[in-house]
């Protein structure tokens, strides 16, 4: 396996589209569909299924996906590492952010510029955002984020707001209250932010708005220890809405009017934001505005770097994070133009563990030229040394001790995809993902899912509630594995259904009011959970049967409803073998009946491993004669 391997499968999958990616790659179309064609046979399992004209991952696929894009994020971080040490002139971006939460912002958006721009170095500069203004105008940061007043210094987008709260001891006797003017807390210590905090220069306002000075008892710029202490009732203290975590020992109170402090993009006064720069923006603004308890400032500024992001990322495939498409360059997107085979990784860590050629050679029974062949080609290859030799002794460089590092960790990332696989294949390991009707939940865990568990310690059942029409979509999508549901169809076009029984639905009567539907009769209603089948057979059906539209007097979970169809409430439709006794007796069939089939779905397109063959016998084993066999 190479890392070329890898970007090749993952272009595949971000276009979707064989034709597309070859175009992208620079191979031929028949070129990649053989290559393709050779990983599935060696791997035993299919990466792709074609739905509607589109290339979509199976779920073993996605999983071996978001490996490779580990594995080629890795090596793009290494590159550049590499070549910064290394002394060579790249592009280069710094982002300013506040202290204490700066890692945290700066982890969730850099992989996905990195994919975007893997040319491109990020760098992150931490400073207060009374400090950030300072930092632009001296040409220490290239753009940043941070909250505060709008400043005439740089150009300045506010982008969010969100209020600032009141934390007060429960002990204190306005704690209660909804909330509070804050000269109504004259007399109370305050637990107050370091002076270069945007939180604390506006509680400096409005204390000078409030015609006081505060009784200050610990002031910190560390927000964790701020926290602390207000928990430890030390204080009252100032907390921005989205970091508050409700507790015993504390009430959080509005002010009166209300306070908010405003999140802002900044950047030099008069620049234009180059393409990079704008995607870097419009990824922290996203990263923060999918966060609802931030109000968003949707500014025509905003709106262009927002649609920035989008654009650049319009390719991308979310769901196993593919980096967006972009320009190949030198290095290239989602991983390098330089190409790692991994049994080269291998070798070069060996001559650190080893600390000679001749003993890593012979750890891989390798004759020494070669192994010195294959340290020579990726030196040429990345163009810097990565040994140097001193007392017929081979050390690393730093170069070399950052590509042996990155190594490793890609050989981790090889290591546990590669027992995944084998764990799929054999059946041993990994998940099966079920869809399942929420009528039979509980029977396929009780019948099916708890015997398998105890029979597959290793394997995980994925399950998830949903209708027959996100089943057949999640079957055909390859997003599922099985699908246990009711239906009226019998039959699909492409999916493989197994009946396994049949039965029909039928008109439950309110037990203390029981008369048969009449046409313009008004009835009261109990449904099952929207978006369920059943919920869509039910509408379709008491509006066959109804002029005027029934009261819903309750919209409850199937269980539920069997149980109310023998005590009361209103009137319901049902799957006739699956009611009480008592139920069932007084149920009216339709005329014609409303057959309604219970159907075990797979596709046939897939090779499922054996594991999920056996919980689909448990499946048929366990649903056996709960339903009639034909129609009843």
């Amino acid at each position: 396996m190479n890392t070329k391997q890898l970007r090749y499968l993952v272009t595949i999958a971000r276009f979707g589209n064989i034709s597309h990616a070859a175009a992208h790659l620079g191979v031929s179309q028949p070129a990649l569909s053989k290559l393709l064609r050779e990983w599935e046979e060696s791997y035993g399992f299919t990466f792709f299924l074609s739905l509607r004209r589109r290339l979509t991952p199976t779920a073993v696929g996605r999983y071996y996906l978001d490996c490779a894009q580990h594995i080629l994020d890795e090596q793009n971080r290494m590159l550049l590492s590499m070549r910064s040490l290394g002394g060579e002139q790249g592009l280069n971006i710094r982002l300013c952010t506040g202290p204490n939460r700066a890692a945290i912002i700066y982890s969730r958006i850099y992989h996905r510029f990195t994919r975007a721009y893997p040319e491109i170095e990020l760098s992150l500069l931490e400073q207060y955002a009374k400090d950030q203004p300072a930092a632009i105008l001296r040409g220490k940061a290239d753009l940043a984020m941070g909250a505060g007043p709008v400043t005439d210094q740089v150009e300045d987008i506010p982008f969010s707001r969100e209020e600032l709260l009141v934390a007060l001891p429960v002990s204190h006797p306005l704690a209660f209250r909804e909330n509070v003017r804050l000269r109504e807390l004259r007399d109370t210590p305050f637990v107050l932010q370091g002076s270069r905090n945007s939180i604390r220069a506006i509680a400096d306002s409005l204390f000078s708005e409030a015609g006081f000075e505060p009784v200050i008892v610990f002031p910190s710029d560390d927000v964790l220890l701020i926290d602390a202490m207000l928990h430890q009732g030390v204080g009252a203290g100032f907390v921005s809405r989205i970091h508050v975590e409700p507790c015993e020992e504390l009430r959080y109170l509005s002010l009166d009017p209300p306070v908010f402090q405003h999140m802002h993009i900044r950047y030099p006064k008069g620049h234009t934001l180059t393409e990079p720069q704008k995607y870097l923006a419009g990824l922290l603004i996203r990263q923060r505005l999918e966060d609802p308890r931030y109000e968003p400032i949707l500014s025509a500024e905003v709106r262009e770097l927002l649609e920035a992001e989008k654009e650049k990322a319009r390719n991308a495939l979310p769901e196993i994070s593919l980096p967006a498409a972009g320009t190949r360059g030198e290095i290239g997107e989602g991983g390098s133009e330089i190409s790692l085979d991994m049994n080269v990784l291998k070798y070069i860590i060996a001559i650190v563990d080893e600390g000679s050629l001749s003993k890593a050679a012979e750890r891989f029974l390798l004759v020494q030229p070669a192994l010195s062949r294959h340290l020579r080609n990726m030196e040429q290859l990345i163009g810097m040394r990565l040994f140097s030799r001193k007392h017929n002794r081979l050390y690393p460089t730093n170069v070399g001790k950052i590509f042996v590092n990155s190594a490793r960790n890609i050989l981790l990332y090889e290591k546990e995809m590669n027992a995944y696989i084998r764990k799929y294949r054999a059946g041993h390991g990994g998940r099966i993902f079920v869809h399942c009707d929420p009528v039979v939940k509980d029977l396929f865990r009780q019948k099916a899912a708890n015997p398998f568990s105890k029979a597959y310690p290793d394997m995980k059942i994925a399950h998830l509630d949903s209708d027959a029409e996100k089943t057949e979509e999640a079957l055909l999508n390859a997003s599922s594995d099985i699908g246990l549901f009711l239906t009226c169809s019998p039959k699909h076009s492409i999916l493989t259904f197994e009946v396994l029984g049949v039965t029909e639905l039928v008109y439950c009567p309110d037990p203390e009011d029981p008369l048969p539907p009449q046409n313009g009769t008004r009835r009261s209603l109990m449904l099952a959970s929207p978006g369920t089948t059943l919920r869509k057979e039910q509408e379709r059906l008491s509006a066959r049967l109804f002029r005027e539209t029934p009261d819903i007097t309750a919209e409850a979970d199937f269980s539920i409803l069997r149980r109310l169809a023998c005590l009361g409430g209103g009137d319901t439709i049902l799957p006739l073998h699956l009611l009480p006794e008592k139920a069932a007796q007084n149920a009216v069939r339709f005329s014609p009946p409303e057959t309604y089939y219970l159907i075990l779905a797979s596709n046939p397109s897939r090779t499922l491993p054996p594991s999920a063959l056996e919980l689909m016998n448990l499946i048929r084993t366990g649903f056996y004669g709960l339903l009639p066999t034909a129609g009843p």
